[in-house]
């Protein structure tokens, strides 16, 4: 991991990170004050990387902060997580882990 992306390993930081999206091994992080980042590591790395149970993968592309969902929906057949007013899509087999291992208030 280089230097220029240890920064967001931090607590403080990754407490107020909503999500992180991949889309061809460079990572977009999206905290709560509707900051992005550009981080130049794919989302495997990442998610091996952050500590175990504050991150779950709902899709192949996106990584959310468990704590930050608000509620899950379907629209149409599509099973979305909403995160802050984002929709985030949600994968049928990540769908079913979801909802047994998260509790949303």
């Amino acid at each position: 991991m280089e230097n220029r992306t240890e920064w967001f390993v931090n607590r403080y930081i990754l407490k107020k990170t909503l999500y992180f999206q991949s889309d061809n091994g460079i990572t977009l992080m999206v905290m709560n004050n509707r900051r992005q980042e550009i981080l130049d590591i794919p989302l495997v790395k990442l998610e091996n990387i952050l500590p175990p149970g504050l991150f779950f993968r709902v899709h192949r592309s996106y990584l959310v902060n468990s704590n930050a969902i608000s509620e899950l929906r379907y629209y149409r057949t599509q099973l979305l997580a909403i995160v802050h007013g984002y929709r985030i899509p949600v994968s049928r087999r990540r769908g079913r882990d979801l909802l047994t291992n998260i509790n949303i208030l």
